[in-house]
């Protein structure tokens, strides 16, 4: 269903969780994040009682609209801060906060969100989000791990992270490229 089917579906049911959503994702998928955050929000609110995954997306998906718009850190971590209380033992939020951080150079707030993230995806079975939120799997959370931890001074543990990824995981091409220039750097 287009914008235009999914909102005449929800002029008739308002608080539908999965309509919030799908005309969320439909705005996203236009580009227009404005109004995707708003639809999910929506779909958090209406949803965090009955529908913990949507939910949860919800709020991550929202903070990935901001990310677009720019110059809303504040929101963004705010949308993660409040998806990691909703389901702590998610690795998908810590993942983005690491990145976050790691973007802005705040290293050992990196390392900690991306360990706490490991912590999670490396011993927990998680059913699948209903929306992509550009985590990729838990060799994400160690790549930041790496990434942080050559900043930090830990080169050693850095270079090991980031040969086991390369030797043990498939990755998307981002990935096996990044751990490959920054294994340059030893």
């Amino acid at each position: 269903m287009g914008i235009k089917e999914i909102t005449i579906a929800l002029a008739e049911k308002p608080e539908d969780v999965q309509l919030n959503f799908d005309l969320a994702e439909a705005y996203d998928a236009e580009k227009q994040y404005a109004s995707a955050a708003g639809f999910y929000l929506r779909a958090a609110e209406y949803g965090h009682k009955t529908h913990p995954l949507i939910a949860y997306a919800s709020l991550l998906k929202m903070a990935l609209c901001w990310t677009h718009q720019g110059d809303r850190n504040r929101t963004v971590y705010n949308n993660l801060m409040q998806a990691v209380a909703y389901l702590p033992n998610r690795p998908e939020a810590y993942f983005l906060l690491a990145r976050i951080h790691e973007r802005n150079k705040e290293y050992q707030q990196c390392y900690t969100y991306a360990e706490m993230g490991l912590l999670y995806a490396t011993t927990t079975f998680h059913n699948p989000l209903p929306a992509y939120v550009d985590y990729n799997g838990s060799y994400c959370l160690m790549f930041e791990k790496a990434v942080a931890g050559w900043w930090l001074g830990r080169k050693e543990e850095s270079k090991v992270l980031f040969q086991h990824l390369l030797d043990d995981h498939q990755m998307a091409p981002e990935y096996v490229h990044g751990c490959l220039n920054n294994l340059k750097l030893f």
